[in-house]
């Protein structure tokens, strides 16, 4: 696989490098960069190539009669690359450097995850452009492996630039590389595949279907499955009613779901009439006094319609710090205003594979960035030191797979895990409700701390 980097010189060049992949679940980084920088102007061009800060780089914005700015992670500010407002004849070389672009004014560099977005006037004319960078990162999947490998389906929350997308990748990888799943993924704007008829390596031997229409994505879901009989179907921003409903045609049909939706939350899907079918709907429902006397209610209360599309939502707080909910159990515990218990997932380098995992009533589980160290970076470590490998420090990452093996063993003490009590196996999450109603219908939580015994109280009250 090639790979486009940088030399300390600051020229351009292409080298040929292994696959780089790591035994620890530490986080590899790979990209294209100076695919992407070629499309710039050379005037923009230059200082990013020699720039200190260019491994954390995240987008170049282009717009008519303002001065270039990059944007980098971790830097609240833009950096402006030159004194010279952006002209019209600077739009129109990187226009044609670019290409057409699409309905929903995206458009890619072959052969690469970087993504280009068009601003334009009413008269539909380009007067300003995003160039956002595009990454192939491995590693993330030791913080959810365990879910995946279940077979239940899975969605990924969080807020944008989180790296929803860039999981949902090595996802595609592992299910297919690994587990020789067939794996077909819906890539309505070639964000997870990459541009191009050829799809990007870094989504391994999963098949991709590309969506021309924004609005016709639900089509091409169902189109995906009675078509090309996939195990996993793989779909990224899940948006609408109707995306939603082909969502639930496709589970109920046997089929793995691994998505993203817009929400930050569980909350924020239940809350959503749009989405909350994807968490098993929302209905108000009347009881009668009896009934209502004896659960110490009003009448009139909310419950779950049906059983959730996506058994398992996973909140994606920060890069290294996950949150995983049972749905059936969270949803229901929320509409009677009681705390559901979730499990906590972070990266924690003192931990034998490198991940701590913790259960704590929802009230309780902290804010990432504001328990964050002030004088850290709240970029993460990690993710920053494996950027700075790829360009130019010394040193390869490890060229094995060998943790995944390891993952896939701790799986077997499931049952020993859960005698010791929870976090001290990443499949207690699983194991611990599939013990008593076996693989395809867990059990609620076997037991609940103190503090989620008094967050109970709260909400009754």
């Amino acid at each position: 696989m090639t790979h486009a980097v940088m030399t300390q010189a600051g020229t351009l060049s292409d080298e040929l490098q292994p696959e780089l992949e790591t035994d620890d679940g530490t986080v590899v980084v790979q990209d294209d960069l100076a695919e992407l920088l070629t499309l710039l102007p050379e005037d923009i061009r230059e200082p990013l190539v020699n720039h200190p800060q260019r491994a954390s780089l995240v987008e170049v914005v282009l717009d008519l009669g303002r001065q270039p700015e990059a944007r980098f992670e971790g830097i609240p500010a833009g950096e402006y690359l030159r004194q010279q407002e952006v002209t019209a004849a600077d739009l129109e070389a990187a226009v044609a450097a670019v290409g057409e672009f699409g309905a929903d004014n995206r458009a890619g560099v072959p052969g690469t995850l970087h993504r280009i977005s068009a601003i334009r006037n009413r008269r539909g004319a380009i007067i300003g452009l995003t160039c956002r960078v595009g990454r192939a990162v491995s590693g993330h999947i030791a913080m959810l492996k365990d879910l995946v490998e279940s077979g239940h389906s899975v969605l990924l929350l969080g807020r944008p630039g989180v790296g929803k997308t860039t999981v949902i990748r090595e996802i595609c990888r592992t299910l297919a590389d690994e587990y020789r799943k067939r794996v077909v993924i819906v890539d309505t704007s070639n964000e997870i595949g990459g541009d191009g008829d050829v799809p990007h390596p870094a989504i391994g031997g999963a098949r991709r279907m590309q969506v021309a229409d924004a609005l016709q994505q639900h089509a091409v879901m169902i189109e995906a499955v009675e078509n090309h009989m996939p195990q996993v179907v793989v779909v990224d921003e899940i948006g609408t009613e109707a995306e939603a409903l082909a969502c639930r045609t496709i589970a109920e049909r046997g089929v793995q779901l691994i998505g993203t939706a817009h929400g930050c939350l569980l909350e924020n899907l239940i809350k959503n009439p749009t989405l909350a079918d994807l968490v098993g709907g929302v209905a108000a429902v009347t009881l009668g006094d009896e009934e209502a006397r004896a659960r110490g209610t009003q009448k009139t209360i909310l419950e779950r319609k049906a059983p959730p599309t996506f058994p398992i939502v996973v909140e994606i707080r920060a890069r290294n710090f996950y949150v995983a909910h049972w749905v059936e159990d969270s949803v229901d515990q929320l509409l009677l205003g009681r705390m559901p218990v979730v499990q906590v997932r972070e990266r924690d380098a003192s931990q034998p594979l490198g991940l701590r995992i913790s259960e704590l009533p929802y009230d309780q589980v902290p804010d990432p960035e504001r328990t964050a160290d002030l004088a850290r970076n709240s970029w993460d470590d990690d993710y920053e030191a494996a950027l700075r490998d790829m360009h130019g420090s010394a040193g390869n990452p490890s060229d094995s797979w060998a943790w995944a093996e390891k993952i896939r063993a701790r799986g077997k003490d499931a049952a020993l895990a859960s005698a010791q009590g929870p976090g001290a196996s990443r499949s207690f999450f699983i194991a611990s409700r599939s013990a008593a109603a076996g693989p395809n219908v867990p059990p609620p939580p076997s037991s609940v701390g103190a503090s989620g015994k008094k967050a109970a109280k709260k909400g009754r009250r």
